[in-house]
């Protein structure tokens, strides 16, 4: 008996080789990937020199986690916060190179 329906020794073999394997696996955010994007947008506006690096260390290790397991979502988040951290990161070390010149 397969699933409570009787077959015969043939059609047994049949039914498990054909029968499909499911997986149900349910998509999760990934909390590093929104925390970075969350530091580097308030790197925008104030702590740049400090939250830009850390936003990119941060959404670096985000997107490590997110290839390790396929159940973590948020690639686009990890990615955005990157770029936004380089963004900072580099407006913030103008301005302070900028302000020095003066």
């Amino acid at each position: 008996m397969i699933d409570g329906l009787p077959y015969c020794g043939s059609c047994k073999i049949m039914a498990v080789k054909q029968k499909p394997e499911i997986a149900f696996t349910q998509q999760m955010p990934c909390k590093e990937a929104q925390d970075a994007l969350t530091m580097a947008i308030v790197g925008i506006f104030c702590f740049g020199i400090i939250l830009g690096p850390m936003a990119i260390s941060k959404a670096v290790k985000a997107q490590q986690m997110i290839n390790a397991n396929p159940n973590l979502t948020g690639s686009g988040k990890a990615t955005a916060a990157i770029v936004l951290g380089i963004i900072v990161t580099l407006l913030s070390v103008l301005g302070i190179i900028s302000m020095v010149a003066q």
